[in-house]
């Protein structure tokens, strides 16, 4: 079947805007992005420097660290998060009474204001009045009755992760949707073969929603190393730059006018995003086929 040119003419037309857009919004500022970050510019003149942003970035402990925190997030919602929620998923897939209610509350974080979330953890974790403390005195470790979570180098981390468990609503809705589509044909042959609850979960639940899966954590794995609000919002990178991540150290670059070097970092950071992405898609894929 040939093409005709004005068919031609017309197809272009109908995708010059996006064409535009994309190099607009997109290509353009990620090449700006990549020649400056080889600058030292402060927004209004620029000094060629070389690979010295980068060496000094790479020389930096705090650099190193927010880099080792968003890996810590990314691991931790592809082990703790994503499996939580499919279980939660599995689990109301059931549509046992009061399954909605469940999957209603589950969801509501992600309708709610990242900020205020953000507040609401923070004052739960307050040293003098946190729900957590309060809990822990409550059922006798009263070593934590005035424990400062977020602000003590050895649990600021933990407490602040543990934040990521409010994304087990959104992966649970995902999955939940994908079990929707499941023949009940293949429920049916399992209870003429008397398999258990569990055994129907595990042996066709489970499988058909593998490749749901796998996307979820890939989608943890973008949102958590492009983490920013409730880290800034909570502990700002401290105490002593115990939960730095990459986003907050290139907002603090670019607040003091180190911008060649804030864009360095967002370099660093984009091709570890491409490198930990590739990664994943090579091995889900592979693991999708097997």
């Amino acid at each position: 079947m040939q093409i005709k040119k004005d068919e031609v003419v017309w197809l272009l037309l109908f995708i010059a805007p996006t064409i535009i857009l994309f190099f607009l919004f997109f290509i353009i500022p990620i090449l700006f992005l990549f020649v400056t970050s080889f600058t030292n510019w402060d927004g209004i003149s620029a000094e060629f420097v070389g690979l010295e942003n980068y060496t000094k970035l790479f020389n930096k402990k705090s650099f190193v660290r927010a880099i080792t925190n968003n890996l810590y997030w990314c691991l931790t919602a592809a082990l703790i998060t994503v499996p939580l929620a499919l279980i939660i998923a599995l689990l109301l897939a059931h549509r046992s009474r009061g399954w909605k209610v469940f999957r209603t509350v589950l969801f509501i974080p992600q309708v709610v204001s990242s900020a205020a979330i953000a507040m609401l953890w923070a004052a739960m974790f307050n040293a003098e009045y946190g729900l957590v403390n309060f809990l822990l005195d409550y059922i006798g470790f009263s070593d934590y009755k005035n424990h400062n979570w977020l602000g003590n180098v050895r649990t600021a981390n933990a407490a602040l992760i543990g934040f990521s468990l409010c994304y087990v609503g959104y992966f649970m809705v995902i999955m939940l949707a994908k079990t929707a589509g499941i023949s009940e044909d293949y429920y049916d042959a399992a209870n003429i073969d008397g398999a258990s609850q569990f055994q129907k979960d595990l042996h066709i639940t489970a499988p058909l929603i593998k490749s749901t899966f796998f996307l979820c954590i890939i989608l943890a794995v973008i949102f958590n190393l492009r983490q920013f609000e409730y880290v800034y919002l909570m502990t700002a990178g401290g105490p002593a730059n115990k939960t730095q991540v990459l986003v907050v150290y290139i907002w603090n670059e670019l607040s003091v006018q180190r911008l060649g070097r804030g864009n360095a970092a967002g370099v660093i950071m984009i091709a570890i995003g491409a490198i930990l992405l590739l990664s994943l898609r090579k091995l889900l894929k592979s693991e999708t086929y097997n």
